[in-house]
């Protein structure tokens, strides 16, 4: 019976030329002409080095002398001596003689020194009472560094397109009120705060490309640098090494290979497509809705029939949506493979897994026609305009028609963009291109199947609250 049920409505729904078209020829059409629109404005600009200033708080360059402090000591050397130290004092005392040698360390020092256990103890350490005679450098090394040395600064300076272009060209300023000027007038793309190593801060005036560019570069700093910093936490024993593991860290970042940051694409215009593959997921939820639609007997002869046959409903809505998960991957695998192949289209990341999840994106397409069929019992005209709402204004704060909007809202209403649909597919994309299968991508394919069990859940509740005591 399913599988009678399966094949029925697959040939029914191929048979509605509109079905057809809304699924597949539209998204490619629109895909096709995004390209031809977007392509060249991203290979046009990037290879321009972008100018901005770069600012540092005297926290950050403290945090840096710290851990640079840290990174010279000569820990066995001063072990050693407070060790010898002990050793005469306690020599000296059993002989009852006099002992007036000054400590190595003063107790004040060893007592702050032993304190710091972690990256974070580092962070709050005073360098006053650092022991620089067991550096093995001088002080003045320590004293020397400035916010040009601080690690992002020295990434910053290190970035090269592939052509060779330096990425980066830093303005030199007086003050902070000259690169606001700047900034304001359109001569720089941006200014860059460090106020710490993984506390990065990007302003800017307006968004394009260079600053898309701008915040990958941000974002992947400080995705590496976490990691090294959770390093250290977890490892107190690497404390003395802290500026190699943030240096091995770092040196691991490549903003220029297709291979760095989980094979990524740097294009902030590849967003626009991660949103057809959102749209096309969605466009399932309108022939979810006309399928349960008209199996319900307020809507069709048809759905009269079933009402008062001996069908059970939610078997055939099952067996329908089954169906409609056929040809909504089939009809996903198809537009994506136009994409990548044909248009050359780089979504990033691992393209099985890219795959994947725009096929699995098409459950909460599915889900939500499924539960807003079953809101109520009001026309289906009613229905389909409520629908029709629901895509058109969650594409919208998605970035569908405004790239930034999704940005903007996940600055001033996060929960939203975890319960929009289309948001929540496009930001599994996201997380996959700039930093692979991880925890983030992970989290994002956990709210996609999350939402769809959720719609799901809601329209089986609706549905059975629905009856027809008299047509």
């Amino acid at each position: 019976m399913f599988g009678r049920v399966l094949i029925a409505q697959l040939k029914l729904s191929l048979r509605s030329k509109s079905y057809v078209f809304w699924t597949l020829a539209f998204p490619i059409i629109l895909g096709t002409l995004f390209y031809f629109a977007f392509s060249s404005i991203y290979n046009d600009n990037k290879s321009e080095p972008i100018p901005i200033v770069i600012e540092a708080d005297q926290g950050a360059i403290d945090e840096y002398k710290t851990m640079q402090a840290f990174s010279y000591l000569d820990k066995d050397k001063m072990r050693g001596d407070l060790e010898q130290y002990a050793t005469d004092k306690a020599t000296a005392e059993a002989k009852g003689e006099e002992f007036s040698e000054e400590p190595p360390i003063s107790e004040e020092a060893l007592e702050a020194f032993e304190s710091v256990k972690c990256f974070d103890d580092m962070k709050g350490y005073d360098l006053e009472l650092f022991p620089y005679d067991y550096m093995t450098e001088d002080k003045s090394v320590v004293d020397a560094i400035t916010v040009d040395d601080l690690p992002f600064a020295d990434v910053l300076k290190k970035l090269e397109y592939e052509d060779g272009t330096k990425m980066i060209d830093e303005v030199k300023v007086s003050s902070h009120e000259e690169a606001v000027k700047l900034l304001e007038d359109g001569d720089i793309a941006g200014i860059i705060t460090i106020s710490g190593m993984k506390d990065i801060y990007l302003e800017v005036d307006g968004m394009g490309v260079k600053h898309s560019i701008l915040s990958s570069v941000i974002s992947e700093y400080r995705v590496q640098v976490d990691k090294a910093i959770n390093t250290i936490n977890d490892n107190p024993d690497d404390l003395e090494r802290s500026d190699e593991v943030m240096d091995e860290s770092i040196a691991s970042i490549d903003f220029v290979e297709e291979e760095s940051m989980g094979g990524g694409n740097r294009d902030p215009f590849v967003t626009y497509f991660y949103n057809l593959i959102a749209m096309l997921a969605m466009m399932g939820s309108i022939g979810a809705l006309y399928t349960v639609v008209s199996n319900q007997a307020n809507q069709s002869t048809t759905g009269m029939r079933l009402d008062g046959s001996p069908v059970n409903k939610l078997f055939l809505e099952l067996a329908q949506l089954a169906a409609l998960m056929i040809i909504q991957s089939v009809v996903t695998v198809i537009a994506l493979s136009y994409y990548i192949f044909v248009l050359g289209v780089n979504y990033g990341g691992d393209i099985a897994l890219v795959y994947f999840t725009s096929v699995a994106s098409n459950l909460v397409g599915l889900s939500l026609g499924y539960m807003v069929a079953h809101i109520g019992k009001f026309s289906r005209d009613k229905k389909e305009a409520l629908l029709m709402a629901i895509l058109l204004g969650g594409g919208f704060l998605a970035g569908l028609m405004l790239g930034d909007m999704k940005i903007w809202i996940e600055k001033t209403f996060p929960l939203f963009n975890r319960i929009n649909p289309s948001a929540v597919i496009t930001d599994a994309f996201y997380a996959l291109n700039m930093f692979g299968p991880g925890p983030r991508y992970y989290r994002s394919l956990v709210y996609i199947f999350g939402l769809s069990f959720v719609m799901t859940v809601i329209g089986l509740i609706l549905s059975r609250k629905n009856s027809y005591k008299s047509l």
